[in-house]
């Protein structure tokens, strides 16, 4: 874990509620100190001891264990036989074998190691046993009566290990008999500890399932009844049923084979079958058939099925062969013909599955490319499940030690071997993001051990470069620190399904694009060439003296610009030949742009009528051009109207502006052609000239303009936590603005109040977007995703303030219809 690990309060949380404090801390030391500076004290002493590495840490934890107990000795209650039998503590430690008759005397020396020359256990009746110790130069051995047999075992082999780390012996000192505990040829001595004593597989399993019944609810293992055998009548095949072919290559508990199976009907099935080294211990064969338990309950059509399990020895694992390999590979090798549409279906289909496992209550905790299967370049299907846990509601699944996939885990998962839906949440982001790249390995370019280091700071994987952003998006929410905030399975296959529709519908229009296209016109060869393109003249900047902002060179609100990105798109500024076409909104606003097709067109017949068509096409661009001219006339009055209102004063000394009429050079081509205006837009209209003394509403909205103006001059320089500072400003000004208006209206019209106050709400869901714009933009600050962030903030922003300058022209309206207003005078 990395130093500050415990300065997040999630963890902190975890480690206290979870693992619990009275595992480190005694409950008087709790009690006694308060909860802030308690928790301070711990976040101080894990930051001196963070930095040591495990073995560190190890010794550290001995050399503290070592001030309150003897931790270098053990004492075994035996009995002494010297002609009667005395009872003691016989104390066996790096200072000999040594006996303690109370526990105020001093320790007595009865031999040491370097004089021991050998050591012979001997069986007694009533499965007590008695110990020999020979030394050198004493007339008998030391005997030691043991209760049991298993003690006398322990202290033999403890008393081996001393003789051989302090005396000269290369071999071991104990003698098996023919009778007794070690039943090889008398005199015969062994060179390595005995085997741990073992139950066969059937007597075990009780024993296990008592074992598991004892611990605590929180550490979630599989049921009981999963650890019975699963090859029941439904699962267990005959093994002369299944021919194996070729090896499809090696997994952790053995070889995986390609092969075919007979099924009682008859049938022939291409299958996989997953075997188990024949050198495994008991424990690893238990996890390996563990697998199959897991899989037997599972149905669905995107889960790997079970075909069946083989139990005896060699055991098999026999799945449903998928002829195109691990996703992995076929990502690599497929990755120039696969599209994103493709890659969106993929991490769809994994997401029900996993919908499906967390409708269960089971964890998979391996969520990967290299575990998930092709069948199909539309289907692919998620595997192997032999890290997969079943877990209560609001519970976890605690991992033992064992090898797991640090660059896919979770922050709690790797700090806390924690595991929960939640992670698996992550882990699949991380999966999603393996699909979009086309199977590389995340956080390639670090090691194990760095990864935790670079979660905890915020860092994130970048956004793959077909990854769409919105998908993007959803990955970043799925790798939220605190586990509580991450996505359910059930959400995100609800927004990979839209976001498959909305990659669908614009796949579907490109290709319809593509597929039709409009005949060439066949023109003469004095048309053919274009018209020459009239020169404009040189842009001339706006005085620099404007009051709201320096750096400001207009404050036309964006809808109405030329360089708006919106209005210069594609789908909002039609092209001559089917401006009559209006597209179609879409669910998911998915706008799209009509084509031409070929019955659309009546093909010119002649030269003349060609020539008819391209004159009749250059007035109606001219008559278009002209409309565009005179309402960017419009607009620049009355940006200069507005200016002039702010302070007169700045005016005084300056030359009336030139005007596009009077400029040097310019002419009716200048401008650039009409903008259609924006679906559910309006064009704005210049605001009243009215008499503004003592007008609050009109005063304020300027303020509220000031303020969004202050926003988009900063917000590139503020870090991510100042942008609450320039937003907070923004809001307290517009709440200056509702309030002056709501002082208003009851002296306005009622006719008008509706108009009014709509516009106050939909200025509150603008403050709102805006927030939840803002918070986007800190959450992504060190994403790829924080410009495109950013810009949406500035959208919200700017929104807000064309909506406030609605609000004011609504107001002006309802004051000229009460006689309220005043004319400006001349």
């Amino acid at each position: 874990m990395p130093h500050n690990a415990l300065d997040k309060k999630s963890n902190f949380e975890l480690l206290e509620k979870e693992v619990g404090l009275d595992l480190f801390f005694p409950k008087q030391m709790q009690e006694n100190l308060k909860p802030k500076q308690f928790r301070k004290m711990i976040q101080q002493t894990f930051q001196q001891y963070a930095s040591l590495r495990e073995e560190e840490c190890v010794m550290k934890f001995f050399n503290t264990l070592a001030g309150f107990a003897n931790i270098d000795q053990e004492t075994f209650r035996c009995e002494l036989i010297q002609g009667w039998n005395i009872t003691v503590d016989l104390v066996i430690g790096p200072k000999g074998i040594r006996q303690l008759t109370s526990q105020d005397a001093k320790p007595t020396c009865l031999a040491q190691f370097k004089h021991i020359k050998s050591i012979r256990c001997l069986l007694l009746e009533e499965g007590q046993a008695v110990l020999q110790i020979g030394i050198e130069g004493a007339p008998q051995s030391l005997s030691i009566k043991t209760s049991s047999l298993a003690e006398a075992e322990n202290m033999a082999d403890l008393v081996d290990g001393y003789c051989r780390l302090q005396g000269e012996h290369k071999g071991s000192l104990i003698i098996r008999p023919k009778k007794g505990v070690f039943p090889l040829e008398d005199g015969e001595k062994r060179n390595s500890l005995p085997q741990i004593p073992t139950l066969n597989l059937e007597t075990r399993r009780p024993h296990l399932s008592e074992s598991c019944s004892i611990e605590s609810d929180i550490y979630a293992e599989i049921p009981d009844e999963t650890l019975r055998r699963p090859g029941g009548p439904q699962y267990g095949i005959a093994r002369e049923d299944v021919v194996l072919n070729r090896i499809l290559g090696e997994g952790f508990f053995g070889e995986v084979y390609e092969g075919v199976y007979t099924s009682h009907k008859g049938e022939k099935i291409n299958v996989a079958v997953k075997t188990c080294k024949k050198d495994c211990t008991l424990d690893s064969k238990e996890k390996f058939v563990s697998e199959a338990v897991i899989m037997r309950n599972l149905d669905h059509p995107h889960i790997v099925k079970l075909i069946g399990i083989i139990e005896e020895e060699p055991t098999w694992i026999v799945m449903e062969l998928y002829p195109y390999g691990e996703l992995g590979h076929y990502l690599e090798r497929n990755k120039n013909c696969l599209k994103v549409l493709t890659l969106v279906l993929y991490s769809l289909q994994i997401c029900k599955a996993m919908a499906y496992l967390e409708s269960i209550n089971c964890v998979h905790r391996d969520i990967a490319v290299r575990n998930i299967l092709v069948a199909s370049p539309e289907c692919v299907k998620l595997g192997d499940f032999g890290l997969s846990r079943y877990i209560e509601d609001e519970e976890y699944y605690k991992a033992s030690v064992t090898r797991l996939p640090i660059k896919w885990m979770s922050p709690e998962s790797i700090n806390f071997r924690r595991f929960t839906t939640a992670s698996d949440v992550w882990m699949f982001a991380v999966c999603m993001w393996e699909i979009l790249s086309f199977g590389k390995q995340p956080f390639f370019w670090l090691e194990n051990k760095d990864v935790i280091g670079v979660l905890e700071k915020g860092d994130r994987l970048p956004k793959p470069d077909l990854c769409p952003p919105v998908l993007y998006t959803l990955m970043t929410r799925c790798w939220d620190y605190d586990p509580s905030e991450r996505p359910r399975f059930t959400e995100l296959v609800c927004s990979l399904s839209d976001i498959y529709q909305m990659e669908k519908d614009v796949a579907i229009e490109q290709e319809r694009n593509a597929r039709y296209r409009p005949p060439k016109i066949l023109e003469p060869t004095a048309f053919q060439e274009p018209p020459p393109k009239p020169s404009r003249p040189k842009y001339r900047p706006p005085p620099q003296t404007n009051l709201l902002a320096p750096k400001l060179q207009f404050q036309v609100p964006e809808g109405l610009c030329a360089s708006s990105p919106t209005l210069t798109s594609p789908m909002e500024y039609p092209s001559p030949v089917n401006s009559l076409h209006t597209p179609p909104l879409h669910r998911h606003n998915v706008f799209k742009r009509h084509s031409m097709r070929e019955e659309d067109f009546i093909r010119p017949s002649s030269r003349e009528e060609a020539q008819q068509l391209w004159e009749a096409e250059r007035v109606r661009m001219r008559q278009l051009q002209e409309k565009q001219q005179k309402q960017m006339v419009e607009d620049y009055q009355w940006l200069r109207q507005e200016e002039r209102s702010l302070d007169p004063m700045v005016y005084m000394n300056d030359k009336s502006p030139l005007t596009p009429e009077k400029e040097v050079g310019y002419t009716e081509f200048t401008g650039p052609p009409e903008k259609p205006p924006r679906l559910g837009v309006q064009s704005i209209q210049p605001t009243a000239n009215l008499d503004r003394t003592h007008d609050l509403v009109y005063l304020n909205v300027m303020e509220l303009v000031r303020a969004v103006l202050d926003l988009k001059n900063e917000l590139c320089q503020l870090p991510p936590e100042g942008y609450v500072v320039v937003v907070k400003n923004v809001g307290l000004t517009l709440r200056k603005l509702i309030a002056s208006v709501d002082d208003l209206l009851p002296s306005l019209p009622s006719s008008s109040r509706t108009e009014i106050e709509g516009t106050q709400k939909l200025l509150n869901k603008d403050l709102a977007e805006l927030i939840n714009k803002m918070r986007l933009a800190q959450q992504n600050a060190v994403t790829s995703l924080s410009e495109e962030c950013k810009r949406q903030m500035l959208t919200a922003s700017h929104t807000l303030a064309v909506d406030a300058k609605n609000l004011l022209d609504a107001v002006d309206q309802a004051k000229v219809l009460a006689n309220l207003a005043q004319p400006l005078a001349e």
